[in-house]
């Protein structure tokens, strides 16, 4: 995963929710999403989360936690989820993802930002935080346009 996604100077909020097929992902990816989780924290990050039941990760970068998160994550790459393993994200992806972004914009968060290079949203200026209402309520009225997107990452 490249932390650059985010990482701002000071402060960074992550939302990292799979597509709606993550909620019917197997028991074995739901292990190795654990098993990813679980060596964040082995690896220097405590207060990284265990997945949601949707397969998603939502946790919150303290200030001062970034260089902390960011060698735990490298060095548990090679257990993370698809989308967190900072793969190409296709044209087709970014499309989706631009889509997704026009939704949530339609649906309740009217600042909510197109998607970087990269595929993942910069939030960092808007406030909003993990389990943020209307950041989800968008997310739930959107969720058919995140299954061509992949996983959706928001950080700060």
């Amino acid at each position: 995963m490249t932390p650059k996604i985010f990482l701002p100077i000071l402060l960074a909020v992550a939302v990292v929710t799979g597509s709606p097929v993550a909620a019917q992902q197997s028991p074995d990816n739901h292990d190795a999403a654990l098993a990813f989780a679980q060596c964040v924290r082995d690896n220097g990050y405590a207060e990284f989360p265990d997945p949601d039941a949707d397969g998603g990760f939502k946790f919150l970068i303290e200030r001062g936690g970034q260089e902390r998160f960011r060698k735990a994550t490298e060095a548990c790459r090679d257990l993370a989820p698809d989308g967190m393993r900072d793969e190409d994200v296709s044209p087709e992806q970014i499309d989706a993802l631009i889509k997704l972004s026009q939704c949530v914009r339609e649906n309740g968060v009217p600042e909510f930002p197109d998607p970087d290079s990269k595929g993942g949203y910069d939030l960092s200026a808007l406030g909003l935080a993990p389990g943020d209402a209307r950041l989800e309520t968008a997310m739930k009225a959107c969720g058919e346009l995140r299954q061509g997107a992949g996983r959706v990452m928001i950080g700060g």
